[in-house]
């Protein structure tokens, strides 16, 4: 049975026939082209909620998808998607439950010969190569295409299913595809044509879209996102996913489904329908869906049979047809009681005659199969890969020995025989086909169906068997790390893994047995059963944290000898940046003379500091004295991304290399997958290795990167980095474990900047400090400034700084004025001023004839999210349409000019970005690095046809007089837009304006993000709120971290509690004895001491002026004893200058605006006397860092308690 996956675009109300109850807001249905370009907002607005059947003259571009579960039919337009003028549009009467996709896959010349070999279909070849950019162009060859993908399913009762999707979507920002319903096929339109024809052949062309008539309500339903997204519960508790091994087949709107797939995919409709009716919270017959999904699944297992590889093994032995043959000629075997791959060993074995026509074709499988008689261990690898529903590339890999252990499965025949899961375990996929994933090894070796006559005892598993378990442990644990967790305590793994899979199917392992057989569990996994609790990692992730801990712990019982002479680091300051004159200057030059002897004197070291602080230019005086000191040694710079490592390089005026670069050079990649391989890489050997930026190396990385250097040989390595950054993509956060342990147990080694120079004016008194980095202050860990409360009450009144600004918007329309207000102040123009947007990008020539791209980043929209109205996706398709739009209808519509790249119509001159790591070749050859880097921005410099295709060409900022040449094909996935960035693909770069969109809500807004954003300007910040800073302040607690809500093992364990109320690792977080996470170990100590004297606090509670509620501070603790309120302010870098400065501000707005005293340890408040309130008591910091106790409990029990 064949089943048919159809891509939907979102639709806020359900694809009910009606245009979307917010069209405007609709940032998801704008990933697809034709919706892009045509959707008129305005007009939409104005017909929002209308069924589509109402309107006159005009229909929205969604039509196609827009009446899936509308009762009411409606006509429907088609246009040639080829866009050929002789081809005119033609209607249609469409029914009710019906959607319009079309098979695009097929349609492609690169995937044409795959699918008439997998199909068996005898179709020529194109002869129009010149009138195509890659889709099959000849008519008849299209029409033999269609009728067979749309002549493989069936309609009715028992037959083909339809599986709804979406890509772009509200409920998950991160899901690549997300199913949103499914049903039974009711009917096919019929197969339509064009009017008009091709003048010189005079054929007919065929419509590529057939009307796909769902049979609902009867069979099938939605699933209630939109339900759930109106009434604000969370989405994605109901969230059904695409099956990651499911992707291709959900990535072309639509595609064929083997049964083998739909099991997968009921599976986890099974899953969400149950969550929805447990949650009670949308009305609907679930229990019955529920019913109809089970007698589906049946059906689906039915069909797939017990030996869904037969095709591709018989592929693999050389009978090009055998996906064919086994679709065709075996489909009824099952029914009829028989075994099909029994019937096959047979012809295999010249005991049993294939069908006529295809004994030539049995030939040649014949030959390799009786050649593997001679070891018999093959032919029973492929007994049990016939089991599994596998690609053709897939059987190849794992009978390839080689190609095998380059894949990663170290295992012989044997091996994988005894225990297929180990594929799925070990196997990274290769350049033509993905992983096999645990699903599919698992519907081979738990089926259901009636199968039993079939399948030896000995091939049945039990739920819970070992082999099964460990499966699962070991995808939930890759799935983990994604996630960023390199370990996980067995209780939430187990619970996890009973998760995994529906209620009949469910995997649960018993804890004891589980120990018991530790043994032939750690052969992937590590386990630690020594203490509770009871610990599971991956082996090759435990390995990295264990060697990265054992590194940095060697390396600092070791220091480097005094250089002779000693250098002057003062002296060699002062000739780079001039003699120090004002406080702060004096206090930044201190700061840099201590870094700079801690980077010479120790082996491991970490050079930290906010922006603005000077790394960069700190790391190029110490290698300019390294060099004088002891010669030109060996020296790596090295940074994650390809805007960092150019940061770096202009910095220190040296090479520098992205970490990918390195490693690439070395061998550490599997070759064309770009995966990182654990063994086998080069090593270099030199002197000093300095990483930047290391707060966006995950620990996979860092790992391999440590094993490509021969640590012996190294006499410093320095990490450069902020850790209150966002945390790596990947697992781990390995530079926050390494700093905060090193903090702790080894100080000296931590070289940390605290001053910044990057200035607000030229003065020296006041904040001086650049107000944006000095508000980005409230979202760290590692300096807390007593100001920071004083900018966000600043911000909240819109008051404008020298470079901070901020503007507040309501609704998507205010915010999109705003930021045409915004583009105004850095000298863009209305919209359609295309020379002054020109000019704004350092377009000052045609793009091709310029040497460099620099000004490409002088301006930066950020957002947290790439959906919604406030999303990139609609910011970037406002500017590119305000900006470009001429561009855009000239592609589409002069025949000479390569047509939008793209479904977001990159055109020439539009600002990019790439967004993966590539190896490519530039121009001119040789002058470039021949390497571009995600995270890299530019100019699409020109556009161009080829016979085989348009292309593209760009030139990055980073990379000077260089192009690279993208084809048409790879844009889509290789390069994005760049007006507006999310804030993650911003991580190691900055720009001279930025505009920071701060939503009230979004799935990715954490501290750390916040942070990130807040620190990517140079020159200007501009801070687009919504509504008002309630956001901006809840973001500043703790508890807001992402970083800290990792588990990680380095140096110790930190590991959430299983308390989902508690989410914090204590290791991380400082936290109260009543369980309140606060900023500081001291304030933990000022809390506990109010605590145990019995005295009620709240932490960081805002204390407005009377006439002002946006004028407010955040005291430390806001104290409650017997009616009596009083505040209290734990002080601690007082010789910090921007330190001091704050709290002098601070303790004069309390004196001054409020009236209240402030007392405590140096400040003078004679007046005072105990039981005077309100008052604010400080305490301090000693100046080794330390906290006095007893002078805490003093002054409680003096001004507080009251006593003599």
């Amino acid at each position: 049975m064949v089943h048919l996956s159809v891509r939907l675009a979102w639709n806020d109300i359900g694809w009910n026939g009606c245009i979307c109850k917010e069209p405007h807001l609709n940032a998801s249905c704008i990933g697809n082209e034709t919706i892009r370009d045509e959707r008129d907002d305005n007009l939409e607005r104005e017909f929002a909620e209308t069924h589509i059947s109402k309107l006159d003259g005009w229909k929205p571009p969604c039509s196609r998808d827009i009446l899936t579960y509308s009762s009411i039919g409606t006509q429907f337009t088609h246009s040639d998607p080829l866009h050929r003028k002789f081809l005119k549009p033609v209607q249609e009467e469409v029914s009710p439950y019906t959607s319009l996709p079309a098979p695009y896959r097929w349609l492609r010349e690169e995937t044409f010969r795959d699918i008439c070999e997998a199909e068996n279909l005898s179709i020529r070849l194109g002869d129009n190569s010149e009138k195509t950019t890659g889709w099959v162009y000849e008519p008849d060859r299209q029409l033999a295409l269609l009728n067979q993908y749309w002549g493989k399913i069936k309609e009715g009762e028992g037959h083909s299913l339809i599986f709804f999707y979406v890509k772009e979507n509200p409920v998950d920002e991160e899901s690549p595809r997300l199913i949103t319903g499914v049903g039974r096929l009711k009917k096919v339109g019929p197969q339509l044509f064009f009017e008009g024809t091709d003048s010189s052949q005079g054929h007919r062309y065929p419509i590529w879209t057939r009307a796909i008539t769902q049979d609902y309500p009867n069979q099938g339903f939605r699933i209630p996102y939109q339900e759930y997204i109106q009434l604000e519960e969370d989405p994605k508790r109901i969230a059904c996913y695409v099956p990651r091994e499911s992707i291709l087949q959900f990535s072309f709107v639509s595609e064929h489904i083997t049964d083998d797939q739909a099991v997968g995919i009921l599976e986890r409709l099974i899953q969400s329908v149950h969550v929805i009716d447990q949650d009670k919270k949308v009305p609907g017959p679930w229990k019955r869906h529920l019913e109809w999904l089970d007698r589906c699944l049946e059906d689906v297992w039915a069909s797939r049979g017990p030996y869904p590889g037969i095709g591709p093994v018989l592929n693999y032995l050389g009978f090009p047809q055998g996906m064919a043959f086994h679709r065709i000629e075996l489909r009824n075997f099952v029914k009829e009681g028989k075994d099909p791959w029994h019937y096959v060993k047979a012809i295999l074995n010249d005991q049993q005659q294939p069908p006529l026509k295809y004994m030539e074709s049995f030939k040649q499988a014949k030959l390799r199969w009786k050649s593997f008689g001679r070891k018999p261990v093959r032919q029973e690898l492929l007994d049990t890969l016939v089991k599994f529903e596998l690609t053709c590339e897939q059987i190849r890999r794992i009978m390839n020995v080689d190609e095998r252990k380059n894949a990663g499965i170290v295992a012989t025949d044997e091996e994988l025989i005894a225990n297929p899961y180990f594929i799925c375990e070990s196997d990274l996929g290769s350049l033509k086909s993905n992983p096999i994933s645990l699903d599919t090894i698992d519907r081979g070796m738990l089926p259901e169906g009636n199968f039993s006559y079939i399948l030896s005892r000995s091939e049945q598993i039990a739920q819970d068997d070992s082999r099964r378990v460990r499966a699962v442990a070991t995808t939930v644990l890759k799935e983990a790390a994604e996630s960023g967790d390199t370990v996980l305590s067995v209780s939430e793994l187990f619970e996890k893994i009973r998760a995994r899979f529906p209620e009949r199917r469910e995997c649960k392992p018993d804890r004891e047995i589980f120990e018991a057989e530790a043994e032939f569990h750690r052969q992937v996994l590590w386990l630690s059963f020594d203490e509770e609790p009871i610990l599971a990692a991956l082996r090759n992730l435990r390995d990295f944290e264990s060697e990265i801990t054992e590194l940095i712990k060697r390396r600092v019982k070791r220091t480097n000898s005094p250089s002779t002479p000693p250098i002057n680091w003062d002296a060699a300051l002062s000739e780079a940046f001039g003699e120090p004159r004002t406080e702060r200057e004096k206090a930044a030059h201190a700061e840099k003379i201590l870094a700079l002897e801690t980077l010479f004197t120790q082996r491991i070291s970490v050079l930290t500091g906010s922006a603005g602080t000077g790394k960069t230019s700190a790391l190029r005086v110490f290698l300019d004295c390294l060099e004088k000191s002891e010669g030109r040694l060996s020296v790596r710079l090295l940074a994650p991304t390809g805007k960092a490592r150019v940061r770096l390089s202009s910095a220190t005026k040296r090479n520098s290399f992205t970490i990918h670069q390195f490693l690439l050079s070395l061998d550490w990649f599997l070759p064309d997958i770009f995966v990182l391989k654990p063994q086998g890489g080069g090593q270099v050997a030199p002197t000093t290795v300095i990483i930047d930026e290391c707060s966006m190396v995950p620990t996979d990385l860092m790992g391999v990167l440590f094993r490509a250097i021969k640590m012996d040989m190294v006499q410093r390595l320095v990490l450069v980095g902020d850790p209150n950054q966002l945390p790596p993509i990947g697992p781990g956060r390995p530079f926050v474990d390494i700093i905060n342990w090193l903090r702790e147990n080894h100080p000296q080694c931590v070289a940390m900047l605290k001053t910044s120079m990057r200035i607000a004016d030229d003065s020296d008194v006041g904040l001086g400090k650049s107000c944006g980095l000095a508000f980005a202050d409230g979202y760290r860990d590692d300096l807390i400034n007593p100001a920071d409360d004083e900018i966000l009450s600043d911000v909240a009144r819109g008051i404008k700084k020298e470079d901070l600004e901020v503007h507040f918007w309501d609704d998507q329309d205010e915010l999109k004025e705003t930021i045409r207000k915004c583009l105004a102040d850095v000298g863009i123009g209305d919209e359609g001023d295309y020379a002054s947007f020109n000019q704004s990008l350092g377009i000052t020539s045609k793009p091709g004839q310029q040497p460099h791209w620099k000004d490409a980043e002088r301006w930066q929209l950020l957002s947290p999210l790439k959906g919604k109205g406030f999303g990139t996706e609609e910011l970037n398709r406002m500017i590119q349409f305000g900006y470009r739009r001429g561009l855009i209808t000239a592609a589409q519509t002069k025949p000479n000019i390569p047509r939008p790249f793209g479904n977001q119509q990159i055109v020439w001159s539009d600002k990019v970005i790439q967004i993966k790591n590539q190896k490519r070749f530039g121009w001119p050859r040789e002058t470039g690095l021949d390497y571009v880097a995600n995270g890299e921005i530019g100019i699409v410099t020109g556009t161009g046809k080829k016979q085989d295709g348009s292309y593209l060409q760009v030139g990055f900022s980073t990379q000077n007089g260089v192009t690279y040449r993208y084809s048409g094909v790879e844009v889509e996935n290789v390069l994005e837009l760049a007006y507006a960035l999310t804030v993650h693909k911003s991580q190691g770069s900055d720009f001279e304006i930025v505009f920071l969109i701060i939503p009230k809500e979004a799935q990715t807004l954490s501290r750390e993000l916040v942070y990130t954003g807040l620190t990517r300007f140079r020159k200007k910040l501009v801070l687009l709120i919504e509504g008002d800073t309630g956001t901006l302040e809840k973001l500043r607690l703790p508890e807001y971290s992402d970083t800290h809500l990792r588990n990680t093992m380095m140096f110790s364990l930190s590991l959430r509690a299983e308390d989902d109320r508690v989410l914090y690792p204590e290791s991380l977080i400082h936290r109260t004895s009543v369980g309140v996470p606060v900023r500081s170990k001291s304030e933990v100590i000022v809390a506990d001491t109010l605590t145990r004297l019995g005295i009620t606090w709240e932490y960081e509670r805002k204390l407005a002026t009377p006439g002002d509620p946006r004028n407010f501070r955040l005291p430390d603790f806001t104290i409650g004893y017997e009616g009596d309120i009083l505040y209290w302010e734990h002080l601690g870098m007082l010789t910090v200058p921007s330190y001091r400065e704050g709290w002098e501000r601070k303790r004069c707005w309390y004196e001054e605006q409020m009236g209240i005293p402030v007392i405590g340890e140096d400040v003078e408040a004679p007046q005072v006397e105990p039981g005077q309130f309100p008052i604010v008591i400080t305490s301090r910091d000693n100046d080794d860092g330390g906290i006095d106790v007893p002078k805490i409990e003093g002054l409680i029990r003096k001004y507080i308690l009251l006593e003599n």
